[in-house]
Formats: structure tokens, sequence, C-alpha cells
């Protein structure tokens, strides 16, 4: 029986309000689950597990999985998919609202099929607040994607990007067709992994993407103007190679790293 066939069969129907599209594509969620690449009897946190086609596939492969559903319903249908898996914990809650430091041990691994309405904000939150994260399998809208892995000067570089590459190496792995989701987005999706680094210097990377987040609010400002109230030494970026007449989309991230740690060594 096809996943399609068995979501059929079953009562549920996706809800619109939690823009509910669930993966169908054993395909798909079998090239995701290689893009794991984890140890056997890892742990992997599950966001939106769905109708559960990938947890299933990662619990065939011994993966430790802790899956967050905010909708009862799927924790229902997903209690009796999944019975015979006894590493699966299945959480009924709203992901923005879980608390991360439950999180125990070193390192975990995030697999998510990003709610559009909250994938961005949830993804910065994960890459900001919960650094035992050391890699990202996620699915975004492509469009998202693209800002995530954009580089300098590009129209898709943002703030999202440069906090992507202050904590992380991102990189767009594939596109999947809307044909692999019921119901059809309106829009082509593209897995993104993130690959975290261990990082000494957290707090000056966080008031980078800080800075970086003012800059590109007001993106037609020069960053003199932009970054005024910033307390930076604008007489001395250029010790550091930074143009004050540049504005938020040509600096690097590495670029607003630089800024930070001179506002923390001057302060």
């Amino acid at each position: 029986m096809s996943e399609a066939e068995w979501l059929a069969k079953s009562s549920i129907k996706p809800k619109k309000r939690l823009s509910q599209n669930f993966l169908i594509d054993q395909n798909i969620a079998k090239k995701i689950t290689r893009l794991i690449q984890g140890q056997l009897a890892d742990k992997v946190l599950e966001i939106g597990p769905g109708s559960g086609v990938l947890t299933e596939l990662m619990l065939r492969e011994q993966y430790r999985v802790r899956a967050i559903e905010i909708d009862q319903d799927l924790i229902d249908l997903l209690q009796g998919r999944l019975i015979d898996y006894p590493q699966i914990e299945l959480i009924n809650q709203d992901a923005m609202k879980y608390n991360y430091d439950e999180l125990e041990g070193p390192l975990w691994i995030l697999v998510s099929n990003l709610p559009y309405n909250i994938g961005t904000r949830l993804l910065v939150k994960l890459i900001m607040d919960v650094p035992v994260i050391h890699r990202y399998v996620v699915m975004v809208q492509k469009e998202v994607a693209k800002r995530i892995t954009a580089v300098t000067g590009t129209k898709e570089y943002g703030a999202l990007s440069v906090v992507s590459n202050l904590f992380t190496k991102p990189k767009i792995q594939f596109d999947i067709h809307q044909n692999s989701f019921i119901p059809r987005p309106e829009v082509v999706s593209s897995v993104v992994t993130l690959q975290r680094e261990y990082l000494t210097d957290s707090k000056e990377r966080t008031a980078a993407f800080n800075l970086a987040k003012i800059a590109f609010q007001q993106r037609r400002k020069t960053i003199k103007k932009s970054l005024a109230g910033e307390n930076i030494n604008f007489d001395k970026l250029s010790d550091i190679g930074i143009n004050e007449k540049s504005r938020a989309e040509e600096l690097t991230p590495d670029q607003y790293l630089l800024m930070a740690n001179m506002v923390s060594n001057e302060n």
C-alpha cells in the first residue's frame, strides 16, 4: 500500500490552519534519511512528523526519535503506526513553546518538514538557542532555502543568510516537487542541510546577527545611518576593512562578526 493510499484510509484530514502538507513520497523520505548521517542510535529531534512516513524510516534505521507534534489527532495516528518501535517519544506540543533545555546529552540531529507558517522563525530560534543540535535536515519552501544559503550581494541575501552562515554551513541538497505532498502545496520545496561547528564565540556571533537584523530592516540606508545607535566607532571601521557607506547586503557574515567584535572590545 502506498503512503497516499494509507493516508486516504486513515481518518486524518490535513489542517490548513496548521499549514499541514504530508509527505507521501517514500523515495524522497529515503533520500532525506540518508542525509541524517548519524551514528547508530543517535538522537533525532523531529518537528512536525505529520503522518509518520519519515519517522518510521528513521526508526527502522535505529535512530532514537523525539517527535514534537502540535496536532493531537496526528499524535493518536502516530501512536498506532509506530507501536512496534520502543525508541520513539511523541510529544504533543507547539514547537515554538517547547522547552529545548530538555534535550539531554551532547548532540542531537534535527529533521523537520518545517511548517510554512513558522518555519523561518523556528529555524532561527533553534540555531540561536539550541546549540546541542549539531546537524539540521529541513524541508522548506525553495524561496526560503535560497535565502538560507544566499551569498553577499544577491537579492536573496538577508539576515537569515547571515545567521545561517555565522552558526552553520548550509547547503541545498535537492528540490521536492509539489506532487510529493498531500495536499499539493503551491510552491516547490527544498531540502537543506546545515552543519553546526563547535563555536567558542557564540556570544559575539549572536551580536553580529543582531547587527545584521537592524541593518537589513533599513537596507536602503548605509550602515553608518542604519547602525548609528549601536555603539560602533565608524572612524575605525576602515581598520577592519569595512566601508561605512556600505549597505546591509554588501557586508559578509564575517564582516558583521568583525563589527560585533569591535563593539565588544571597545566596551
